[in-house]
C-alpha cells in the first residue's frame, strides 16, 4: 500500500519517545515542523537533548503513560504551550512504542502489562478530553469531529496469521518473549475493539526483533495483516523513520492496518 505525504503540519503526542523507535520518530517529526508534544517521566532526557530555544515546536510533558490526567495533556496541549498554534485544539495524531525492560533472570518485563494498561490510560484520556473539552471536540449529527489516529508500536511474533519470524528464532520468540506478546496481545486488542466506540483510527505497526545502529540504505520490507514477511530484525532507528515517513507524515496511509516491518 503507497502512502502520500502531506505538507499539512499536525500536533502529535508522543508516549515513550525518550529512546528508541519514539525518539526517531520524533526526531524527524521535530524536523520537518510539526508541533510535538512528549510525555517524559524524566523531562531532562529530552530537554536536554532538545533545548526549547532551538526546538519551539516541542513540548514536553513530565508524566507516566499509565496517569490519564498527563495523558489527556499531551492529547489537548495549551495553545500557549507550543509554537504556531492558533487556538487550544486536540493533537491529529498518538504514537505510543512505550514497553518494559527485559529481565533476563526471570525471563519476563519487570510490568507484564505494561502496554496493555498504558493502552487502557490513553483510551481513557481521549475520554477525558472529550468531556473536559467538549466544546472543542464536539460530537454532531455527522458522528465525532474529533478522531485522532492512534499509532502503536507491537511485535511480530504474535500474527495469527501463521509464522512471521525465522524458524531459527523461534526460541526467542515462544519463550524469551512470552510475557512481553503477552502483552502486546492485550494493547492490540483494545485498540482494535475500542476504534469504533470511541471514535479514533489506528496503524498497529509489528517490527522484527529490534536492533542497533540504523541502516538506512537497507531496504524494509512490508507486509499488511496477514501476509506479513518474514526476517530477522530492523533497527530502531529505521523502525522509527519508516513510522514517520509512511504514518505520521502521510495522509490515510495503513488506517486500521496491522503493519509487520523487518529487513
Amino acid at each position: 500500500m503507497s502512502s502520500s505525504t502531506t505538507n499539512t503540519k499536525k500536533t502529535i503526542a508522543f508516549l515513550g519517545a525518550s529512546g528508541g523507535v519514539g525518539l526517531a520518530a520524533l526526531t524527524r517529526a521535530m524536523a520537518a515542523g510539526h508541533t510535538c508534544i512528549a510525555l517524559c517521566r524524566t523531562p531532562s532526557k529530552l530537554t536536554d537533548r532538545f533545548p526549547a530555544a532551538q526546538h519551539p515546536n516541542l513540548k514536553v510533558v513530565q508524566g507516566n503513560a499509565h496517569d490519564v490526567d498527563a495523558v489527556a495533556q499531551c492529547l489537548f496541549p495549551s495553545s500557549a504551550s507550543t509554537s504556531g498554534s492558533a487556538a487550544a485544539k486536540p493533537v491529529d495524531m498518538v504514537m505510543s512504542s512505550i514497553g518494559g525492560q527485559f529481565q533476563f533472570a526471570k525471563m519476563t518485563i519487570d510490568d507484564p502489562h505494561v502496554c496493555e494498561n498504558g493502552m487502557k490510560t490513553l483510551l481513557a484520556a481521549i475520554d477525558k478530553v472529550r468531556r473536559d473539552h467538549g466544546a472543542a471536540v464536539p460530537e454532531t449529527s455527522q458522528g465525532l469531529l474529533w478522531r485522532p489516529r492512534i499509532v502503536v508500536v507491537s511485535t511480530c511474533g504474535i500474527s495469527k496469521a501463521g509464522r512471521d519470524f525465522p524458524l531459527a528464532t523461534l526460541p526467542i520468540y515462544k519463550f524469551m518473549l512470552k510475557v512481553p506478546h503477552v502483552d502486546k496481545l492485550a494493547m492490540e486488542s483494545l485498540v482494535t475493539g475500542n476504534a469504533g466506540e470511541k471514535g479514533f483510527t489506528y496503524s498497529i505497526v509489528r517490527p522484527s526483533l529490534l536492533t542497533d545502529p540504523a541502516v538506512p540504505d537497507r531496504k524494509i520490507r512490508v507486509g499488511v495483516d496477514d501476509k506479513p514477511p518474514v526476517g530477522y530484525g530492523i533497527s530502531r532507528d529505521d523502525t522509527g523513520r519508516w513510522i514517520y515517513e509512511n504514518l505520521l507524515s502521510a495522509e490515510g496511509a495503513y488506517e486500521n492496518r496491522v503493519v509487520t516491518i523487518t529487513w
